[in-house]
């Protein structure tokens, strides 16, 4: 209960600096944090995959992380930085919570539901679909959800780039589209390779989505970023809760196949959101952005 705590006001804080520095920056850098994000992922994945191969006790496991981790992250802290930019500041006696009304922010809170519904489905049900489903082998079946942390890593180590370039919006709704054709591959897969195919496209398509949601709240509510990605926040933890059962009971009462196309219509749903990421022309650091708003967070 203590450590799901911590995280969760973590995740929250991490998400607030990372928006006020791309405020400052004026450019898109968000992906390139949750790069950091899911390659620390990676490798934790890898040491509790060693830990369990080689039957290492919990404290072998977990005291050389916090034993290095630790010392690093107090040192490292004395030179977090908030990104400040004109227009940040609340009007006096104004209170920031009431800034941020629910009502503006909800299609953004959707949006960040579907995305980890989507992941979560991969997280928790990739394995025995792959397996059970497909027909694939129990080594097989571990490889789709690394492949798909894999490419979530390469696609968000590029992502910033797209924005810069394309906008936030084109590349939210080409992330969307490509996360629904890799849902309905799934769905349809013959086999355990082409199982694999739509794994790599889930990955490539919902990674984009939830860095530039956190992105799109900060340029949202100039004045109040902290409080709109602590409120957007809380949703990422409804979608994980909410879309591993939801495949489940659909799977054991309908089909697995069948609850594949569950995720995939709620991704293709960010379509209908996607203008509130951002004006269309606008591409971070070309110009655009910082002649319109304070706050390209």
């Amino acid at each position: 209960g203590v450590f799901g705590l911590a995280v969760g006001a973590l995740d929250a804080s991490m998400n607030m600096i990372g928006v006020s520095l791309q405020r400052a920056y004026g450019r898109s850098i968000m992906l390139g944090f949750h790069a950091a994000y899911s390659l620390g992922g990676i490798a934790g994945a890898s040491m509790a995959w060693a830990g369990a191969h080689w039957d290492l006790s919990l404290l072998v496991s977990y005291l050389p992380a916090v034993v290095v981790l630790l010392p690093a992250v107090l040192i490292g802290s004395r030179w977090y930085a908030e990104g400040k930019a004109a227009g940040d500041a609340v009007a006096p006696g104004r209170d920031q919570a009431a800034s941020v009304p629910f009502r503006l922010l909800l299609p953004l809170c959707l949006v960040m539901a579907f995305a980890y519904i989507g992941d979560s489905t991969v997280s928790n049900w990739s394995a025995k679909y792959l397996q059970d489903v497909l027909g694939g082998s129990e080594q097989l079946a571990t490889v789709p959800y690394n492949v798909y942390m894999v490419t979530t890593l390469l696609g968000r180590a590029v992502g910033d780039l797209g924005v810069r370039r394309f906008g936030a919006v084109a590349v939210v709704r080409g992330g969307s589209v490509l996360a629904a054709v890799g849902f309905g591959l799934v769905a349809v897969a013959p086999g355990a390779w082409w199982g694999m195919l739509g794994f790599t496209l889930l990955g490539l398509g919902l990674c984009v989505i939830v860095p530039q949601t956190f992105a799109a709240a900060g340029r949202m509510f100039p004045g109040a970023s902290d409080v709109a990605v602590a409120r957007l926040n809380v949703f990422n933890y409804v979608g994980f809760l909410v879309g591993s059962p939801l495949v489940g009971a659909l799977g054991d009462a309908w089909s697995y196949r069948g609850a594949m196309l569950v995720p995939m219509v709620l991704v293709l749903a960010t379509l209908l959101y996607a203008r509130s990421f951002g004006a269309e022309p606008a591409r971070y650091g070309g110009g655009h952005e910082r002649a319109r708003a304070a706050d390209v967070g």
